[in-house]
């Protein structure tokens, strides 16, 4: 049976993983740890077609890759997809993910991002995730994303600065590729080629403050520059990590396992900037026999000001001891 308890072990547990390797002086940051090893394969108006390695750094408990590392490339890829019908990547507004089967570790897979549509202020991608050797499709994922008219024009509460990378011409399929292979050449320069960094640690490190009641689980997180985005706020893949886990963990609090992870859906609403709290609060909405649902909501804890709102849906396999998200 769940119980807050077992919620926080879990947690604990978790933060605690790779801690042991995890150096706070590394060059490596979110993206230098969630994206090492990627390459543009093919890059046309509307489409981008990347292949990326499954190494240990990006795999879960279970050796397969990471569900926050799904996301993250359903966030990259797209916006590089993007970039090709826009001026600009722009701020995401919607991302979601359906996870249907796991990416094995030491495998690789291809990661395709198409724009379904581009229009004056909104673009909005599809990204298919499939595994190179079989063909066979992992995930599938839905990115909205808001295009002001300049690169430098106020969005929410804050400037949003044009970042490296960030094209400066007319939409083309060359400036698309200019700006994932920007983001890879940073990639690069930030690994080192020993570094013991793990995805989970780099995300997770620094969670604390966590308390647990039954059906909810609150906790803090500091924005530090490990895990912000080039415009120096939250980034979103650590966005959709964050609500994996503690999405995971309310479910703990009322369920003997944790589930295996169906969807993730999330609301970007204004930024998380660098420097503040996040205070996550994850929320128990359904338990049914063989599903759950938990919402979980991000926000600055010094304002109280709402960043994301995230949704986390779980199959309960009830026979599986200690099932985190097998993503």
């Amino acid at each position: 049976m769940g119980t807050p308890a077992r919620a926080v072990s879990f947690l604990t547990d978790l933060t605690s993983w790779h801690a042991d390797t995890f150096r706070s002086d590394s060059t490596g940051d979110f993206d230098t740890t969630a994206l090492h090893g990627l390459k543009i394969t093919s890059s046309t108006s509307g489409r981008m077609v990347c292949d990326f390695p499954v190494d240990k750094r990006v795999q879960n408990r279970f050796g397969t890759l990471h569900g926050g590392c799904t996301a993250t490339l359903v966030d990259d890829i797209s916006s590089g997809a993007i970039v090709s019908v826009a001026p600009h990547a722009g701020v995401s507004v919607h991302m979601s993910m359906n996870y249907f089967s796991p990416t094995p570790g030491g495998q690789d897979c291809e990661v395709e991002a198409h724009v379904t549509k581009a229009g004056r202020t909104l673009a909005f991608a599809d990204v298919e995730i499939r595994n190179k050797r079989t063909g066979k499709v992992t995930a599938r994922g839905t990115h909205v994303k808001f295009i002001p008219p300049m690169p430098d024009s106020k969005v929410s509460s804050g400037n949003m600065k044009t970042p490296p990378g960030t094209p400066k011409t007319a939409a083309t399929p060359e400036a698309a590729e200019d700006f994932i292979s920007d983001m890879i050449n940073d990639v690069r320069e930030g690994f080192q080629a020993d570094a013991t960094q793990n995805f989970e640690a780099t995300a997770l490190h620094g969670l604390r403050d966590i308390t647990a009641t039954k059906g909810q689980v609150v906790c803090m997180l500091p924005v530090k520059q490990r895990v912000q985005n080039r415009y120096n706020t939250l980034h979103g893949g650590c966005i959709a990590t964050l609500v994996d886990v503690i999405g995971s963990a309310a479910i703990m609090t009322m369920n003997e396992h944790s589930g295996v992870s169906l969807q993730i859906s999330i609301d970007y609403l204004s930024e998380l900037p660098g420097g503040e709290e996040c205070e996550a609060t994850a929320t128990v909405s359904h338990l049914g026999k063989s599903t759950a649902t938990a919402t979980v909501d991000l926000r600055v804890k010094r304002t109280g000001r709402l960043a994301a709102r995230g949704t986390h849906v779980k199959f309960l396999a009830g026979g599986l001891p200690h099932v985190r998200s097998r993503l």
